[in-house]
């Protein structure tokens, strides 16, 4: 019923909504380090849905392969990455450009701790806008093929 491969996800039709279909996928072994498992997080029977484009019109019981529409997994990418990263480098550049001589500490351990503080703040932020992209009812897969 499914297989895996690096670009597509092969599943089958379950649903149609508006333009969109409902595809239910199998869960793989890399879905715990997929970027995109928010998207289609797994029910109690282990299945994963997700909402896809359906621009060629496939209908309910087809199979067909997904594939990931406008770069999403980029964006997805640089929210879990590259926002805490760069609230890292903010909160080590801030505590490194005060005067920290009155602190009874070494100053190179309270820019680092500055830094993971920066980090975990920007993680948060980070965070709240990914659940309110995954909450949303946008598509970011499309179906490119019917298989039968």
């Amino acid at each position: 019923m499914t297989s895996r491969s690096s670009e597509v996800e092969i599943g089958v039709v379950t649903a149609l909504q508006d333009n969109d279909a409902i595809v239910e996928l199998s869960i793989q072994e890399s879905c715990e380090s997929c970027g995109a498992r928010m998207v289609c997080v797994p029910d109690q029977t282990g299945k994963r849905r997700l909402r896809a484009a359906n621009p060629l019109k496939a209908g309910v019981g087809s199979h067909v392969t997904i594939t990931e529409k406008s770069n999403f997994l980029l964006q997805i990418s640089f929210l879990q990455y590259g926002i805490p990263f760069i609230g890292f480098l903010i909160g080590v550049f801030l505590l490194y450009a005060t005067d920290l001589s009155v602190i009874p500490v070494p100053q190179e351990l309270v820019i680092f701790l500055g830094g993971i503080a920066g980090m975990m703040i920007a993680a948060l932020i980070s965070r709240f806008f990914i659940e309110k992209l995954a909450e949303g009812n946008s598509t970011f897969f499309e179906i490119s093929k019917i298989l039968n």
